[in-house]
């Protein structure tokens, strides 16, 4: 993950070199070097007072935004610096990221028999899905429109579960949805895991080992289409977010915290 960031800083490097502004990256994460505090800290040592915060991050969450803005408030206050940070908004309806989506099925979608398309993420508490969910259905319905005309045949399922088996999470997990495929005599499934913007870990495991072991079991071809940040549109895509960022920030609100309220920042 670290090196896919390092290669999205570097083309945007370039984007704002040849068409300007030509603004310095600084690159933070929460759970591992270069940790947001010792950035924060280093962009005071700069003079930096002002900062858009761009998330690899496509929809609202908890934990795909607000707890982002949490972790920037904790590293402000660590490092001691004084920075107006404002948060650029969830991308998720960004046409750039529905293109690049739809191109990528499109290459995948020939010759395999009859198809079910698989809309991937990672699932949720439902309690903490209320704009999750439908933005993740409204792409989903987006890139199928436009790779089939609206006869494409499709779903979302959702990897990744965890907490305690009473607490409701966004169903159906994607194991149970290829099972499903089978019995519905389906012969390929194309998975296109649209809650992620780079290739990980999670999306290995969870999908080509696990669910990709259940399609063996059953008798299904099973394709993963890549993630959309090693495209170059991508990095348009961002580049368009900062260019427009003061004037469509994060919205006051955009995700609840379950946890109850902590200091966060970057709300307009």
């Amino acid at each position: 993950i670290n090196a896919q960031c390092r290669a999205l800083i570097a083309a945007l490097r370039d984007e704002l070199k040849q068409h300007g502004p030509d603004l310095p990256i600084y690159w933070g994460n929460r759970n591992w070097d270069p940790l947001l505090a010792d950035t924060l800290r280093q962009m005071k040592d700069d003079g930096v007072t002002r900062a858009l915060a761009y998330f690899t991050s496509t929809f609202s969450s908890y934990s795909g935004c607000r707890q982002y803005r949490e972790d920037l408030a904790a590293g402000l206050a660590e490092s001691g610096a004084t920075i107006d940070l404002r948060v650029l908004p969830r991308f998720h309806d960004h046409p750039l990221l529905a293109q690049i989506w739809t191109d990528r099925l499109a290459a995948a979608s020939d010759g395999g028999g009859r198809t079910r398309v698989l809309f991937v993420t990672h699932s949720l508490p439902v309690a903490a899905a209320d704009k999750y969910r439908p933005q993740h259905e409204a792409l989903a319905a987006r890139i199928a429109a436009a790779t089939g005309a609206g006869d494409i045949d499709w779903q979302m399922a959702y990897q990744s579960r965890s907490g305690p088996p009473s607490q409701p999470w966004l169903e159906p997990d994607i194991a149970d949805v290829v099972r499903r495929a089978a019995e519905d005599a389906i012969e390929q499934v194309i998975v296109a895991p649209i809650g992620f913007c780079a290739d990980n870990l999670e999306i290995r495991w969870d999908l080509d080992v696990t669910a990709g072991a259940v399609a063996s079991d059953v008798g299904v071809r099973f394709v993963r289409l890549a993630p959309p940040q090693d495209d170059p549109r991508f990095v348009d895509m961002v580049y368009d977010l900062l260019a427009v960022g003061d004037g469509v920030p994060c919205r006051v609100g955009c995700c609840r915290n379950p946890r109850g309220d902590l200091p966060s920042v970057g709300e307009r």
